[in-house]
């Protein structure tokens, strides 16, 4: 027995993907219909089709009745054909409109009959158009045309009574051969699947990640709906992977791991070691975030192994690099064991110019020679990374920072749970720019912990502040203030996550930089959080600069906590290292302990 539309919307919103592609197979040609009614062409119809599905998956939470989705998604055809209608020029013609279909014809007695037909059916009221289109394009019944139409079956049936007085017998036949005809190709669902995924794309891009979600899922229902095939396959495959990605926060890693361990199943079926390495790897690394350590290193030797076998050095340079971290950075530390993977996953990503790799590489090794293997086998927070910027005429933002640590917070100093401070000025990711005058800003979304988006706005406050610090003192310096705020927008992400937001995320963060030197200072306020302060202790910078964030090969700059109880050593160091196509990367290294033998 079929299911009914409430169930079938129930189990949509319940993520279940088939659901809401029955729900499409369903009304797919109704939908058609009403847009062929509105459009009068079907060369728009289908593209105004998969818009009214697309906008139905993501706003399916909304509807009340879940009986009636059939009428809802036909209100949401009709307002999506009327924007389309809005798009065109306004004084577009029914017989212009037909010879613009009938010149991209390339049966000229098929382009005749479809206007013939078009002409015909606008003599008709708009109320009998509507009904015989949807009658005839796939044979719907007059009670299905009814419940759509939410009209009496009794006024389906006068308003076809009264079409057929006015329609003769063979245009009535040319009608029904038209209008089957325009029906939905196979390729529909293959567009429905792109969209979707374009639209996943950019709610990820916006940090819209419940957005995201959802229209993963509706591209997996329309490609269940797909024959089985290498490509449906493949598509599934890398679908469940992203869907996998954007669910590391909300939902979660386990929701994560069984994603991308559903993805890995389909690549063993395909037979393709690559993508089963890569897989692989990313269960380990989620596994690993999420504390399954012997799970986490299993599945890092097993990716280790095909990488060998495919001879890829990248992926063996991830494979070892892990491994050394999860013994440099463990609460018992095996260094000399862990620096041996890092010394040999070195050259392997080099002979794969990663530039962001070999950072992180130098970065460790840099750390354990300044430390020392003694220091960093007792408690006391660590960690090596690579930061990369891009680099624009006047604009400085950050496009990413890899790598892994030891974090640990203290109560005999709070202040060291602000750090990174390129990571704290780029909830925007740019965080700098020229062409911004005293008093302007700019805003946007921001990453979060939960399903919606945060808020950020940067400012720039003053050029002409003047700051001391323990590198020198200097004049005209930049300073900049962004404020992070929750979203407005509806949230119901798992419990917790709001709340990681306002101690890690939300909260008010302002930045001095010296023309032609850097950052020189960094003062933090999260909001349920900590607060703290950062100054610049050393730099070294190469050439005649006036650039706020001058990133030369070469240039190098020290931080520290000004207000750091007396009995602490800490410290992060940045230094640029390679730049290209734009790219900066800046090996760093940070660490912070309580010398031995002090009393608090």
């Amino acid at each position: 027995m079929e299911p009914c539309d409430s169930e079938l919307v129930a189990g949509t919103l319940a993520g279940e993907p088939l659901a809401f592609a029955r729900l499409v197979d369903r009304y797919r040609d109704a939908v058609c219909g009403v847009a062929y009614h509105y459009l009068g062409s079907f060369d728009d119809v289908q593209d105004a089709a998969q818009e009214a599905f697309v906008q139905a998956y993501s706003r399916v939470h909304q509807l009340r009745d879940t009986s009636k989705f059939g009428p809802w998604v036909r209100s949401i055809t009709v307002n999506t054909c009327k924007q389309v209608l809005r798009r065109r020029r306004p004084t577009l013609a029914l017989d212009e409109l037909d010879g613009q279909s009938a010149s991209r014809e390339t049966d000229e007695d098929r382009a005749a009959v479809r206007m013939m037909v078009r002409r015909a059916l606008d003599r008709l009221s708009d109320s009998t158009r509507l009904t015989v289109t949807l009658s005839y394009i796939n044979g719907y019944s007059q009670a299905e045309v009814a419940d759509f139409l939410e009209v009496p079956v009794n006024t389906v049936r006068s308003r076809l009574q009264h079409a057929k007085k006015q329609l003769r017998e063979e245009m009535l036949s040319m009608v029904t051969d038209v209008l089957s005809k325009g029906k939905p190709e196979p390729e529909f669902t293959w567009k429905v699947v792109d969209e979707a995924m374009r639209q996943a794309h950019e709610a990820r891009g916006k940090h819209a990640t419940g957005d995201a979600l959802r229209h993963y899922d509706e591209a997996l229902a329309a490609l269940d709906k797909i024959e089985p095939s290498e490509v449906q396959l493949r598509l599934k495959m890398q679908l469940l992977a992203q869907k996998a990605s954007a669910s590391n926060f909300s939902p979660g890693k386990d929701a994560a791991i069984a994603l991308v361990e559903q993805s890995l199943a389909i690549a063993v079926e395909l037979g393709d070691l690559e993508a089963q390495a890569n897989l692989l790897q990313v269960i380990g690394l989620d596994c690993s975030n999420a504390g399954q350590v012997v799970k986490s290193e299993e599945s890092y030797r097993k990716a280790l192994e095909v990488y060998r076998e495919l001879g890829d050095p990248l992926g063996q340079g991830n494979c070892l690099m892990w491994l050394g971290s999860q013994r440099v950075y463990s609460l018992k530390p095996e260094v000399a064991d862990g620096r041996r993977y890092y010394e040999e996953a070195l050259p392997l990503y080099e002979a794969a110019e990663s530039h962001e790799w070999v950072g992180v590489c130098r970065a460790t090794l840099a750390l354990l020679d300044e430390v020392g293997e003694e220091r960093l086998a007792t408690p006391m927070h660590s960690n090596a990374c690579c930061l990369i910027l891009k680099k624009e005429p006047g604009v400085v933002s950050s496009a990413g920072d890899v790598g892994s640590g030891r974090w640990g917070g203290s109560d005999e100093a709070p202040m060291l749970g602000i750090g990174s401070p390129f990571w704290h000025v780029s909830r925007l990711r740019k965080f700098l720019d020229d062409s911004v005058p005293v008093g302007g800003s700019w805003s946007g979304e921001a990453f979060s912990y939960s399903y919606q988006p945060l808020q950020a706005t940067v400012t720039v406050v003053s050029k002409s502040e003047f700051v001391s610090v323990p590198a020198g003192t200097f004049e005209n310096c930049l300073l900049t203030e962004q404020v992070t705020v929750e979203s407005d927008l509806p949230d119901d992400p798992p419990e917790g996550k709001k709340g990681h937001n306002r101690m890690i995320l939300c909260g008010v963060c302002r930045a001095w930089y010296a023309p032609g030197v850097g950052l020189v200072q960094l003062h933090v306020k999260i909001d349920d959080g900590p607060e703290g302060t950062m100054q610049l202790t050393e730099y070294s910078v190469q050439g005649d600069s006036d650039d706020y964030l001058p990133l030369d090969i070469g240039n190098s700059w020290v931080y520290g906590w000004p207000d750091l109880p007396s009995n602490w050593v800490a410290k992060e160091a940045y230094h640029v290292s390679a730049c290209k196509d734009g790219m900066c990367y800046l090996p760093r290294y940070s660490y912070a302990y309580k010398e031995a033998g002090a009393v608090s």
